[in-house]
Formats: C-alpha cells, sequence, structure tokens
C-alpha cells in the first residue's frame, strides 16, 4: 500500500447513461435521460408510476435498444448488446416477478445457475474426466457457500415451488449472484415482501455491496429506498427531476410534487 500518496483517485463511474432516449409506439417513455452509478455504492431509482424506471431498466440491461443515446459500462459503449453480452461483462437484473426454476431443488436451482457460468465443455460433460469433476466440485461448494448467504442453506433440499414469496425472492437473488455480478440490477425487490421479509432483504442488499457488488434498484417502497440508498435518481414522465443523496432528496420540492400523496416527504432513513 503507497501511504504517501496525497491525492486520493476519484471513485470509479461503473454506469453512465448518456441522454438516452426511448420511444415505443410514438410515446416517448424515456426522455434524454443522462446519469451515473459509482462504484460500491447502493443507487436507487424512483419515480411514480410511468415514469419510465423499468424501461430505463430494459435499456440498461439489453432487453430494449433506445431510440438514442449511449449507455456505458466500465467504460466500454454496450448500447444494443443483448442481455447475455452485457451479463458477460458484469451487469446482472433481477426481474419484478420470481424468476426460479419452480420444479427443481433450491439448491440446483443455484447449481444451474452456476452451471450456466461453468467453463467446462459439454465433451468434459461426456467424458466426466478429471477437469469435469474438479469444475463440478468447485460449482457445488459455490452453490452451498451462496445458499448460505441469502439463508436458504436450510432449504437447500426442498423445491422451489414450496418456498415463500419472500424466499423466492431470495432464491431469485441467488441465481443472479451466481452469475457473478460487478454491478446488480434489483427491480422493485421488496414488492409483496411483509415488514420482517423487507427488513431481512434490506439487510441482504446491504450484504452484497459490502461484497463489492454496486446495486442499482428500483422500488417503490420509500422507507427501503431512504434507509439503504447510497444515491437516488428521481425520474417523473421519462425525464430526470432529481439526484443526490437521501436527505437532499426528500428536501426536494420538485420530488415531493412529483410524489404527491405518496408519503415520500415523510420517509424516513
Amino acid at each position: 500500500m503507497n501511504t504517501g500518496a496525497h491525492t486520493a483517485s476519484a471513485p470509479e463511474e461503473v454506469l453512465r447513461l448518456e441522454d438516452v432516449t426511448m420511444r415505443i409506439s410514438g410515446l416517448t417513455a424515456v426522455d434524454h435521460l443522462g446519469f451515473g452509478v459509482t462504484a460500491g455504492q447502493i443507487v436507487s431509482l424512483i419515480g411514480p408510476n410511468g415514469a419510465g424506471k423499468t424501461t430505463t431498466f430494459n435499456v440498461i440491461s439489453g432487453y430494449m435498444r433506445a431510440t438514442t443515446g449511449r449507455v456505458r459500462l466500465f467504460g466500454e459503449d454496450v448500447t444494443g448488446l443483448s442481455p447475455e453480452r452485457i451479463a458477460q461483462r458484469g451487469l446482472v437484473r433481477s426481474f419484478q416477478r420470481t424468476s426460479v426454476f419452480a420444479g427443481c431443488t433450491v439448491y440446483d436451482n443455484i447449481l444451474t445457475g452456476l452451471h450456466l457460468r461453468g467453463r467446462g465443455g459439454v465433451l468434459q460433460a461426456l467424458l466426466r474426466g478429471t477437469a469435469f469433476r474438479q469444475e463440478e466440485q468447485r460449482l457445488r461448494a459455490e452453490a452451498d457457500e451462496i445458499l448460505g448467504f441469502i439463508g436458504l442453506r436450510a432449504r437447500a433440499g426442498e423445491l422451489a415451488n414450496g418456498l415463500s414469496y419472500g424466499e423466492q425472492r431470495l432464491l431469485g437473488v441467488g441465481l443472479a449472484l451466481a452469475a457473478q455480478p460487478r454491478v446488480l440490477l434489483l427491480d422493485e425487490p421488496a414488492a409483496g415482501l411483509n415488514p420482517s421479509e423487507t427488513e431481512a432483504f434490506k439487510h441482504m442488499v446491504r450484504r452484497i455491496r459490502d461484497r463489492g457488488v454496486t446495486i442499482l434498484l428500483v422500488e417503490h417502497d420509500m422507507h427501503m429506498v431512504m434507509s439503504i440508498s447510497d444515491h437516488i435518481v428521481v425520474l417523473n414522465h421519462g425525464k430526470l427531476i432529481a439526484t443526490g443523496a437521501p436527505q437532499a432528496i426528500q428536501q426536494n420540492p420538485e420530488v415531493i410534487r412529483a410524489y404527491l400523496g405518496t408519503g415520500i416527504e415523510h420517509a424516513q432513513a
């Protein structure tokens, strides 16, 4: 470690949207949107219904191609790349609805996710040689570690469709973690969770951040947003109306007007 340095390097920006516009059937869902996400932060993307949040997620993760503008991931222009190619570059997304393999065990869900990333080829799998066995042993150990991290190790042998809704959401995050993201997009992770499940999810999001994963989330639960976010980006009618720390966002008159009646002004960090 160089203790003689007098100037700290600026935090790395892992994701940037540049003048992104998305038109769908003649309607402008996202309008000249630009913002950046700094490495190691939990950043929340919020706004009223119809603000363009999910469309923005779709553009970032490759499920939609922006009409105009650019998306940069770790400085690389990834505009128009498929979700698979974007995931290979380190950005992985979860969805609003649970997306688990319902008929498989909890353990096999995670193992399947890891196999999608595994290096063993078809020939190695058929021959079941030394390299394949070593890879399989490594992936099984990693699956066990992920299950422990998300708190589902005790449910490993149960079918995923037997989990509660909140546990299925946790398993969905585990599947995303199996892809080894450097940037993780969470789409309404607290939707449908009860208060205790939401609190547990908040702790897990912080622990994911503490493992070095940058997090961008869309969420309507303002108490969750204000309590875990390092930075907040606010959209309304597809436009950026505010960006800043939680306290500044809570006091922003334009944000309060956009959220009139939703209680954002009363959300407590």
